[in-house]
């Protein structure tokens, strides 16, 4: 009835087309992540493995449609969706739990230390050269790597020495990464509860685009940040001196045992949080109030 309309019907048809190629290769490339190992979260799942899923699902879609046309598809997706919904409800109760542990770590953090703000988090001290210095240093790989062998590991290794001299349970190994680095790790026992663990990490981040220089030789630097098992402190170490990281853990130790505190209090008790009522977390390990006070003492 309109003018033109064979062309609209095309034009249209072609549209939705396109529309529905984009939302299957989103769906294959989705399948294809879940499916495969991927070292680097940066980067998406094999092209063949996202092929393989998207002739899979041509292929089943096929299928019901000549098994019982529109019908059937439509049953086909109920009866899929609900394990997916499932699915859901415990990925929401979980990320429930996440939330309320991180809450009883910031809590911890608050009331081991008033003067640091609720939401801020730690970051370690830095005298103003350092932190002038640190806006225009963005590190290659091997500067981290040269920082990480004659600053961080011997500073770990001074710190688990000490724990040992006091007669904590102390694991001072590494972990290797998905470049190949070997990365140091710190872990102090404590009984029944949830160990200390202080990783450092070497992790890429994009160069920002104001960053005090006229040119970039590379769009990429190199982080050493600090891990717990509960993810990514979201500082980083480079640049700090030895003393200074050793305080950093110093520092993770104590807002560990203020974070078994408060995560009794608030009811977080899972297989990260501790599995029995705890007055005073330094009580989980073999010594008096008096060990972090010694351990500053003797940390130089």
């Amino acid at each position: 009835m309109f003018p033109g309309a064979m062309f609209l019907t095309g034009l249209a048809t072609l549209s939705g087309l396109l529309f529905y190629l984009t939302s299957a290769n989103s769906g294959a490339m989705v399948m294809s992540n879940f499916s495969a190992s991927i070292p680097d979260p940066s980067q998406d799942g094999p092209k063949w493995l996202r092929i393989f899923w998207a002739i899979l699902t041509a292929v089943l879609t096929v299928a019901m449609l000549l098994a019982g046309g529109v019908t059937t598809m439509e049953y086909a997706t109920l009866i899929f969706a609900l394990p997916v919904t499932i699915i859901a409800y415990l990925v929401m109760a979980s990320f429930y739990k996440v939330l309320r542990m991180e809450r009883a770590e910031r809590e911890g953090q608050v009331l081991r230390r008033r003067s640091m703000a609720p939401i801020g988090g730690h970051v370690p001290e830095r005298s103003w050269k350092q932190r002038l210095e640190r806006l225009r240093a963005f590190p290659t790989l091997r500067q981290v790597t040269l920082f990480l062998d004659r600053t961080v590991r011997p500073a770990l290794d001074d710190v688990a020495a000490e724990f040992r001299n006091q007669g904590y349970e102390v694991e001072r190994s590494v972990m290797t990464n998905e470049i190949g680095f070997e990365e140091p790790l710190l872990r102090v026992s404590l009984d029944t509860f949830r160990a200390f663990h202080y990783q450092v990490a070497i992790v890429e981040a994009p160069v920002p685009m104001f960053s005090g220089r006229m040119t970039r030789e590379t769009d990429v630097y190199y982080r050493l940040e600090v891990f717990t098992q509960t993810g990514s402190g979201g500082y980083d170490l480079m640049g700090l001196t030895r003393q200074q990281v050793i305080d950093d853990v110093l520092e993770r130790y104590e807002a560990h045992l203020a974070f078994l505190t408060i995560s009794t209090e608030t009811d977080t008790a899972s297989v990260l949080t501790p599995t029995m009522p705890l007055e005073d977390p330094r009580s989980a390990v073999p010594k008096d109030a008096g060990d972090i006070q010694q351990l500053e003492e003797k940390k130089d």
